[in-house]
């Protein structure tokens, strides 16, 4: 059976596919490295046994790249699978369902993101007062940026 590969992102020809089950295998990968090489729609490859990963860029689409490395004896493209934390899913939902408290709250005129930043200026503005400008107050304050960026970049649509 074909170990499985996960297509981790696609820009254009570029294409880096994981797979986790060979990782740290040296042989495996210069195997893969060598073989998709061979390929015609292949015009680079490196692998990375360390991170279990192989960058290409692949002239033909997922599919033919599916084709190309099942063929080849390589890996089976699948899915990749969602990557499951219970701590961070379930502090994730905490987090919005506060966020829609506190619109539902306000009706609509404040949100968590922005109690997060009247926040962070606030505490930078007390750290300033208390002669702390260099270090907490411009950390507070980068944060507080930070959001802004975020919210301004919602609200354009980017």
């Amino acid at each position: 059976m074909l170990p499985a590969g996960y297509i981790a992102h696609r820009i254009g020809d570029r294409v880096r596919v994981r797979i986790p089950e060979r990782k740290g295998d040296v042989a495996y990968f210069m195997r893969v490295e060598r073989d998709l090489a061979a390929c015609e729609r292949v015009m680079y490859v490196e692998a990375n046994p360390l991170t279990a990963s192989i960058l290409l860029r692949y002239t033909g689409a997922n599919d033919d790249l599916r084709r190309d490395a099942i063929n080849l004896g390589l890996f089976a493209i699948e899915e990749m699978p969602s990557s499951v934390n219970p701590v961070l899913t379930a502090t994730s939902e905490r987090i919005d369902q506060l966020d829609r408290f506190l619109q539902r709250s306000s009706n609509g005129s404040f949100d968590l993101l922005e109690v997060a930043f009247v926040g962070l200026i606030g505490a930078s503005i007390i750290q300033v007062l208390r002669g702390q400008a260099l270090g907490p107050a411009t950390t507070l304050l980068a944060h507080a940026l930070t959001i802004l960026a975020l919210y301004r970049s919602r609200r354009i649509g980017r």
